[in-house]
């Protein structure tokens, strides 16, 4: 893709962002309403966005914003499916950030 077209996506993207997040409920929500539910839903749309800004900014990937969306999205999405392997799948994800950072000392 080139820059002009990627920054045609991006364009896109950011409108879409802004526009998801101002669908953001303005007053406290709390656990297990639908208000909960679909608060939830704009987040798991916010990440989303946030994933394809991280991967489409820039000339390069960055790393640890990719793998903190990435998590924040698996986390969500197990509240959806709980019988699914989200979790499982967070904590793997969550293993191997530890143990990039420990690598890293």
């Amino acid at each position: 893709m080139n820059s002009e077209n990627r920054n045609k996506v991006l364009e896109l993207v950011d409108a879409a962002h802004a526009k998801v997040e101002s669908f953001y409920p303005e007053t406290a929500i709390h656990k297990g309403t639908p208000e909960w539910l679909e608060k939830r839903r704009l987040l798991l749309a916010d990440l989303a966005l946030h994933l394809t800004q991280d991967a489409l900014k820039g000339e390069t990937i960055n790393e640890a914003k990719l793998r903190n969306h990435l998590f924040a999205i698996l986390k969500i999405s197990a509240e959806f499916f709980p019988q699914g392997k989200f979790e499982q799948a967070t904590a793997l994800l969550d293993e191997t950030i530890a143990t990039l950072q420990a690598d890293k000392l």
